[in-house]
C-alpha cells in the first residue's frame, strides 16, 4: 500500500465559520464502478464535538432506508470511521455510515467484529442533516453530522477536549453495494472491498484555532 494520507482536522471556535481542511475520496476499488465525486471535511468544535460533513456529485442518490442501524451501505452512502485515541486500542473507533434521507449506522468497536450500536450501549444516536444543492450545474446531496462531545466521551470514558497536535486515526468512503453502479471508494486507501481495516486508517492531527 502507498503511504497513509494525513488530514488536518480544524478547530473551530463557537460562533465561526466552518472552514477548514477538505478531503477527496480518490482511491476506488476495481472491483466496482468508479465512486461519484465525493469530499468531505472534520470541524473540531471545543465543548461540542466532532463535525463530520461529506458532500457528493449525485442526481438521484438511491435511499432506500430510513431508520437507524439499517443497511444503508447499500444505498448510496458516504462514511467516516474515527478512532480519536489511536494508543489506546481497547476501545477503537467510531463509524458512521449515512445516506441521503438522514439514516445512519452507527456503531463503535475494534474491528468489523467486535462492535456495538450505540444505541444498544445506552447511548443517543446521532443526527444527520441532510442539504441538496447545485453547483456548477449538477446536483449535490451533503450530509453533517456532530458527533457530540458527550457521545466521544461516554465511547472513550476520558476527556474528549482536543490540544492542538492531538493525533487521530481514521478513513472516509463512498459506497453503495445496490446502486445502479455499485463502487466502493476510499480516502486511504484498502486493499480489497472491506472498509473495517483500521491498520490502513490515515493519520489525522487537530490544528490550533486559526490555523
Amino acid at each position: 500500500m502507498e503511504n497513509k494520507p494525513v488530514y488536518h482536522i480544524a478547530t473551530v471556535a463557537s460562533g465561526q465559520p466552518h472552514t477548514g481542511e477538505v478531503f477527496t475520496i480518490a482511491h476506488d476499488r476495481p472491483e466496482g464502478a468508479p465512486s461519484p465525486e465525493t469530499h468531505g471535511q472534520v470541524i473540531y468544535l471545543p465543548g461540542e464535538g466532532l463535525e463530520v460533513s461529506l458532500w457528493c456529485r449525485e442526481e438521484n442518490p438511491r435511499a432506500v432506508y430510513f431508520r437507524p442501524n439499517e443497511p444503508v451501505h447499500t444505498d448510496s452512502c458516504m462514511e467516516a470511521f474515527l478512532n480519536c485515541f489511536p494508543d489506546l486500542p481497547q476501545y477503537g473507533y467510531i463509524g458512521l455510515e449515512m445516506n441521503a434521507n438522514g439514516a445512519a449506522h452507527c456503531s463503535f468497536g475494534t474491528d468489523r467484529h467486535n462492535r456495538r450500536y450505540v444505541l444498544d450501549l445506552g447511548l443517543t444516536h446521532p443526527e444527520v442533516q441532510i442539504e441538496r444543492f447545485t453547483q456548477d450545474g449538477t446536483a449535490w446531496w451533503r450530509a453533517t453530522c456532530l458527533l457530540k462531545q458527550s457521545l466521544l466521551e461516554s465511547l472513550y470514558e476520558r476527556s474528549c477536549d482536543f490540544p492542538a497536535g492531538h493525533r487521530m486515526r481514521g478513513n472516509f468512503y463512498k459506497c453503495g453495494d445496490l446502486t445502479d453502479a455499485p463502487h466502493w471508494g476510499s480516502w486511504a486507501p484498502v486493499e480489497r472491498v472491506d472498509f473495517h481495516v483500521p491498520h490502513l486508517f490515515g493519520e489525522m492531527i487537530v490544528t490550533a484555532a486559526g490555523k
